[in-house]
């Protein structure tokens, strides 16, 4: 026991010692960065409150006046350089260099280019004419519409005591710290393990299993502490409640056997020879067999392709293995998703299946959506860029072909237009947010509807009667797109019909529902093709719905609004008599 508290002990204290050894390591290069950091600062500020006073002056010659003047406020070297980089004043190097100081001396200096670019450079550089080390801060100003740069000088020397005196003093401090609170600490830990070492002696014939329960737990007078006190509480009512806590994995496990139950997904799990365990109700189902069939039988009984493979593999590898298959039933094809996955402490394993058969359905429906889309796309394109080439290549045709050629490109950029318009109608109708749905008077939809219709086929003959005549008409509903539907549908009525078109309009109130029933008297649509019609890019006469610019999903879009509104949508025909539209919009719905 000793031997592992002087352990404990021992890590404290190699722990401070390496603390203390990386602030040692960190003293240099934060010393040195907090002293050039603070140089630069302090000369920045006095370069600033230069400039502050140099910008009064009236011009160069007032400008180096008003600088000598200020000689005493110069902690060290000072230049000023002109927008033509020439040296107009130096503190030093013209009583230095005497006669050969020139005002027309250009400078180079990285400093000063920075500030010309930047607005402020710093630099630490060797002066040959005052043979010191110096750090450089130049900064730049406007001085009548011109940049200046006045450049400032701090020896290099003097930065380096002062790093060197930092440094001693961040040592000092930190090694002090350090100190206090490794004694507080080694303090503490003393007060802390004597408790702990009589809870650790208490409990150790429980540990050893020599008893059933942890013994009573009895501290010194001297070391009774809140913390302390409710720690041995805390293990002296251990004993008591370990019936309980193994009543209570008793209820979890029948918990979580209720939500394998429940579980959607079937689960099967067999021993480490391959026989069922337990199976819950979807995997039953699935299977069609009862849980008598399958519980404590080997897993090959089990109709599943590959399953007994997939469990052994998981087993051999001691890892997931993951499948899908596919099982075929009275002409029906079901797709599984197959997890299998090895329990490493009896050696078992678990087999988990999620029916995905709706999720391929779904991938197939978007690869015929493409292939559609794509078809659709590529003959008005093909056609585009026949007609392209033959103008290109025939520059010379007479101007009637050449009108007939661009009216045609023209006819078919616009039904790719009409396309992708229905295309993202129906990405925007798949994605109705709620704040859209307003209060709308359904009358009212239908009659801008109708006027909108009478403007492209104004012969038309549409007729809108509701019932009852005084009743309220209305729903909540995305109004554009309700609109858009209803639109489609009216369009649709006189464009299959032969001018000029009869239509009928008519809107009943249910007592849940509001019913809509728009009725013409066209061309018709034949029985075979009435359960197709609402499908994406299928076309009754795809030679007619091109000449009059539709592109196949007109009636998809409104089929997929009026569900999105939790309505209904569906038709009667006979073909040369026309066809009725019934439209079924809940009233309120939660």
């Amino acid at each position: 026991m000793e031997c592992a508290l002087f352990s404990f002990r021992q890590k404290i204290f190699f722990t401070y010692a390496l603390l203390f050894l990386i602030c040692i390591l960190l003293t240099f290069p934060i010393s040195q960065w907090m002293v050039r950091a603070i140089a630069i600062q302090s000369m920045t500020e006095r370069a600033d409150e230069l400039i502050r006073d140099l910008r009064t002056a009236s011009d160069n010659d007032a400008l180096v006046r008003r600088l000598k003047s200020l000689k005493h406020q110069i902690f060290f070297r000072v230049s000023l350089i002109t927008n033509e980089k020439k040296v107009l004043y130096d503190s030093h190097t013209k009583r230095v260099l005497g006669t050969q100081f020139s005002q027309e001396y250009v400078v180079n200096h990285p400093e000063v280019n920075e500030a010309f670019e930047k607005g402020l450079g710093y630099q630490e550089d060797y002066s040959k004419i005052l043979d010191l080390d110096f750090i450089y801060v130049a900064k730049a100003f406007d001085f009548h519409g011109k940049t200046y740069v006045i450049r400032t000088a701090f020896p290099f020397k003097y930065f380096n005591d002062l790093a060197r005196d930092t440094e001693l003093g961040f040592l000092s401090v930190t090694s002090l710290i350090l100190l206090f609170f490794s004694l507080i600490t080694w303090f503490i830990m003393s007060r802390l393990t004597s408790p702990i070492r009589q809870i650790t002696e208490a409990v150790s014939s429980y540990e050893e299993e020599t008893q059933s329960t942890i013994p009573e737990i009895h501290l010194k007078p001297s070391n009774r502490s809140d913390e302390f006190s409710k720690l041995a509480s805390t293990l002296n009512s251990l004993s008591s409640k370990i019936q309980k806590n193994i009543d209570t994995l008793t209820e979890e496990r029948n918990q979580k056997q209720a939500i394998l139950e429940s579980l959607v997904e079937g689960v099967i799990a067999t021993d480490k020879e391959m026989h069922v365990t337990y199976v819950n109700a979807m995997a039953l189902k699935m299977m069609g067999k009862s849980r008598e069939e399958l519980i404590g039988r080997h897993f090959s009984t089990v109709d599943l392709p590959n399953g007994l493979e997939f469990l052994m593999r998981c087993q051999q590898t001691k890892g997931v293995v993951t499948d899908t298959i596919t099982i075929t039933k009275r002409g029906v094809t079901t797709y599984f998703d197959i997890v299998a996955v090895p329990l490493k402490q009896e050696k078992s394993a678990v087999l988990v299946m999620q029916d995905k058969s709706a999720h391929y359905k779904l991938l197939e429906m978007r690869k015929d959506f493409i292939a559609n889309a794509s078809h659709e796309l590529k003959t008005p394109i093909t056609i585009i860029r026949g007609f392209a080439e033959t103008l290109h290549d025939n520059p010379s045709l007479p101007q009637k072909t050449t009108e007939e050629i661009t009216g045609k490109i023209m006819n078919n950029c616009m039904r790719m237009t009409t396309l992708i318009r229905d295309l993202l109608t129906l990405s925007d109708v798949d994605n109705i947010p709620l704040s859209r749905l307003i209060e709308c008077d359904l009358n009212e939809l239908i009659l801008t509807c109708c006027d909108q219709v009478r403007e492209l086929f104004p012969d038309a003959q549409i007729a809108m009667t509701k019932e009852p005549k005084e009743a309220e008409m209305t729903l909540l509903a995305e109004p554009y797109l309700m609109e858009m539907a209803l639109k489609n549908l009216i369009e649709n009525a006189a464009k299959y019909s032969t001018p000029p078109a009869k239509i009928a309009i008519h809107i009943e109130k249910e007592p849940a529902h509001l019913k809509i029933t728009i009725a013409d008297q066209g061309i018709g649509i034949p029985h075979a093709d009435q359960e197709r019609i609402f499908e994406r890019f299928y076309t009754v006469d795809k030679a007619r719905s091109q000449r009059m610019g539709g592109s196949g999903l007109g009636l998809s879009i409104v089929q997929t609004i009026i569900h999105k509104h939790f309505g209904q949508i569906s038709v009667v025909s006979e073909p040369g008599k026309g066809s009725t539209f019934t439209i079924l919009l809940p009233v309120t719905r939660d």
